[in-house]
């Protein structure tokens, strides 16, 4: 599972207008969408300025390293667009992207009248968990996600963090994308 939020992005959008927000998000997530599509997941849902992204909810495969490899992918693009979306937007975009990986319940959840296909579990919770602690730049993850996801790849230990919701602290690594 993988969450990807816009850095700052509360002090872009109260200074605009609604279209010209919408725009910008639209822009954005059309080019994340294209992004973890490359790698195979499935984009589950906008909410706000965030993007959830699912891996391996379909078929069995190395969907943790798929998800490492689209962060990777997503910081890149932004870092290498920041100079032509600076000149455009007046904002230096950035993302903060959490990924975990683990069981979930994937399907339809709803009602009668509205479902939705999403998952949810613990995964999910401690996904959305590190988005909210990335930096802008930072791509968390953790143990379980290094464990699968090793070939290719360079992390550095953070250390042990607690997690709102979990009774047990959670070992933390950033990706290494430079």
């Amino acid at each position: 599972v993988l969450f990807a939020d816009v850095s700052n992005f509360t002090g872009f959008s109260e200074n605009r207008d609604v279209e010209e927000v919408v725009t910008f998000l639209n822009e954005l997530f059309s080019l994340l969408s294209e992004v973890v599509f490359r790698h195979g997941g499935i984009v589950d849902k906008f909410v706000g300025d965030c993007v959830m992204a699912l891996f391996g909810a379909h078929e069995d495969g190395p969907s943790a390293r798929a998800a490492v490899a689209a962060a990777e992918d997503m910081i890149r693009f932004v870092e290498s667009s920041s100079e032509s979306w600076k000149k455009r937007w007046g904002f230096d975009v950035s993302l903060g992207i959490g990924i975990a990986t683990g069981t979930a319940l994937v399907g339809n959840l709803g009602s009668e009248s509205r479902m939705e296909f999403t998952a949810i579990g613990d995964v999910v919770n401690i996904a959305a968990r590190l988005e909210t602690m990335a930096r802008p730049g930072q791509v968390l993850v953790t143990s379980a996600v290094v464990g699968e996801a090793t070939q290719g790849f360079e992390y550095e230990a953070l250390g042990k963090v607690a997690l709102r919701g979990k009774r047990d602290e959670v070992e933390l690594y950033a990706l290494v994308t430079e």
